[in-house]
């Protein structure tokens, strides 16, 4: 054999290593346990293992690689930069292909924007007054703080938002301090400002103070209206939801300010989260016919059958045969910002 055939030979077998070589790589790679897309299902589920271990239920994340983008609505500020921490300590950093969480993609909203321009304040355990969501400017911020601590004995809790851009309503102002003198009347409760309705929920010591709670409602600042169910002791509720949009804030504020929860891993409500659905679905009762409940609960995947135990968990809940309701659905959903969510809309529409 001649040296041009050897090296031929020798470069023909190089050749035919070299593309094994290649193939076994691209084959690594694109189904074992180096491919991008085994990579990408394991820093993603310990991103959000880490997130759930954190108490961050409003947040979600998709992987590009190794880049993780974290979407969701952000309750506050803190509780977006811990996320955001979170997600990038998840995983040992490494290196390219075999490390972890190498960038963070930060694409969250701010829950308050997200829901609309709304003011609430709810009757804490303690007494003191919680003002949550949106105001106007800071005057009026500032008002209804003042206001609310000489309202209450107990005082006021603030922590309200100023949406950039925002300007003063008289209008506005007026009626978020007279719902709020309204409600410091009552022994407990929660208003609602939301759209053109103003809102109250609550319960009063006695019959007359709630036919006087509902005839301030009655004569609320143009172009706001007042929607309430006010239940005096030992008595049926005096309910008056005239549409679709006063149900939806009465839910608001029926279901409470804490967030909505499932124990970790387990099918059962956290018991200020099984109080709010006992509590909306009685207010859901007053509401118009015409109107309908989506109750949405967060898909989980990582139990068989817990899903399903949820959604039963929290039609018991509802009450009064929600399962059966026509109006009523309680219903899975794959992408939101809560484990459970509330909208209402007209029924068959």
């Amino acid at each position: 054999m001649t040296n041009f055939e050897m090296t031929t030979r020798v470069r023909n077998v190089l050749l035919i290593s070299a593309a094994a070589a290649f193939s076994a790589a691209v084959l690594l790679f694109s189904v074992g346990p180096f491919s991008v897309g085994a990579i990408e299902a394991r820093l993603q589920a310990g991103a959000e293992n880490a997130l759930s271990l954190r108490g961050h239920d409003w947040a979600h994340v998709r992987m590009k690689g190794q880049t993780a983008i974290v979407t969701g609505a952000a309750p506050t500020d803190t509780a977006r930069a811990d996320a955001l921490s979170t997600v990038a300590a998840s995983t040992w950093s490494g290196g390219r292909v075999a490390g972890g969480v190498t960038r963070v993609i930060d694409e969250t909203i701010d829950a308050r924007l997200e829901q609309g321009f709304v003011f609430r304040a709810d009757v804490a355990l303690n007494g003191r007054v919680l003002l949550r969501g949106d105001a106007t400017d800071a005057a009026a911020r500032n008002a209804l703080t003042r206001f609310a601590e000489d309202q209450f004995e107990h005082g006021a809790d603030t922590d309200l938002t100023l949406v950039p851009g925002g300007s003063s309503s008289p209008a506005w102002q007026e009626t978020a301090t007279r719902l709020l003198g309204q409600l410091a009347r009552l022994d407990r409760g929660a208003l609602v400002l939301q759209g053109q309705y103003g809102v109250l929920v609550g319960e009063a010591a006695n019959p007359q103070t709630v036919q006087s709670v509902s005839a301030a409602l009655q004569a609320l600042p143009e172009p706001y209206q007042g929607a309430w169910i006010l239940t005096p002791a030992g008595l049926p509720a005096q309910a008056h939801i005239p549409d679709v949009q006063a149900c939806a804030a009465i839910i608001r504020a029926a279901q409470g300010a804490d967030t909505l929860r499932f124990d970790r891993q387990g099918a059962s409500p956290s018991p200020l989260t099984a109080v709010s659905l006992r509590r909306v679905g009685r207010v859901f009762q007053s509401c118009p016919s015409d109107t309908q409940l989506t109750v949405s609960v967060l898909r989980e995947a990582q139990a068989a059958g817990l899903d399903s135990a949820r959604l039963d968990e929290v039609s018991v809940l509802l009450g009064n045969g929600a399962a059966e309701n026509p109006r009523v659905s309680v219903v899975l959903v794959q992408d939101q910002d809560r484990a459970i969510r509330f909208s209402v809309s007209t029924f068959g529409g």
